[in-house]
């Protein structure tokens, strides 16, 4: 069955303020909201402190265990999207500040993604990368999620397994983003291949079958996702492969959407708290 927990993934309530982030993750029944670090330092810059973003949580039932992402693990780490100018100044944490971060949040795990185009490094250097990257989290105590994303250079799954593989640390684990799995290269039987403790993340979203004419990847990927159901991606049967591998685990919504910006937290956490009754049983909700 896997760990069926509940996250309320970051992406999904980025345009809420905090508060209203918490209400809506208690809303949809989840036990977790994930935090970006570039959102921690801008409540920190309103006077609101570390002690105050979790007593508000704790205060609504909420643990803010994962943080999400990580990108300064490669030197020449920088995006380079030739159809997007992409905002560098979210993700520039270092390790130190990162992890400086992690403790003082208390969180468990942590997202790391690779930011710069595909070709800049080999196989072999991530996965040693990758690796020095895992020994770095455990001395911190922390699991340390992969995420492939296809506009970057770790584009698919089979990439992104091919790293955590050969780097074999135990407190590694691949996030699977449903539109990432989809974008990237489908590909079920090398998903039922992967031991199901492996895939430590889960993120629901749905869109179009192609990417709409005049659309780059990235915009797709940043603003034009859909709820489960919404789009065309067969949710359902990738879910039943998860189902039974057992690689189910901490599973949310991750909808990058201007209509999900637009929308209050009390219909975010409606539509989160139908979709993960629907994939994951009402009977394994926050009580």
């Amino acid at each position: 069955m896997g760990n069926q927990r509940r996250i309320m993934w970051n992406g999904t309530v980025r345009a809420l303020p905090l508060k209203e982030q918490i209400r809506a993750t208690a809303l949809a029944g989840c036990e977790t909201l994930t935090v970006t670090p570039s959102d921690y330092v801008k409540w920190l810059s309103t006077s609101v402190s570390t002690h105050d973003i979790r007593s508000m949580a704790a205060d609504a039932g909420i643990r803010i265990t994962h943080l999400d992402p990580f990108v300064r693990w490669v030197e020449k780490w920088k995006p380079d999207i030739p159809e997007k100018d992409f905002p560098t100044d979210p993700i520039a944490f270092d390790a130190d500040d990162f992890f400086r971060m992690a403790a003082a949040l208390k969180v468990e795990s942590f997202t790391a993604w690779a930011g710069f185009p595909a070709g800049r490094y080999e196989l072999p250097q991530l996965i040693d990368a990758f690796g020095a990257l895992c020994k770095r989290a455990a001395v911190e105590g922390l699991r340390c999620d992969l995420e492939f994303i296809p506009v970057f250079g770790i584009p698919d799954l089979r990439t992104g397994w091919t790293i955590v593989a050969g780097a074999g640390a135990a407190n590694s684990g691949i996030v699977l983003d449903m539109w990432h799995y989809m974008r990237g290269g489908r590909d079920d039987t090398l998903l039922a291949s992967i031991p199901g403790d492996r895939i430590t993340a889960v993120q629901l979203c749905d869109a179009t079958a192609e990417v709409p004419a005049g659309m780059s990847l990235a915009e797709d990927g940043l603003n034009n996702r859909c709820a489960p159901g919404d789009g065309d991606f067969p949710i359902g049967e990738i879910v039943e492969v998860l189902r039974r591998s057992g690689g189910l685990n901490n599973v949310g919504l991750e909808i990058f959407s201007s209509k999900f910006d637009a929308m209050s937290a009390d219909a975010i956490g409606e539509v989160s708290r139908n979709v993960l009754d629907d994939v994951l049983g009402g009977d394994s909700a926050r009580s």
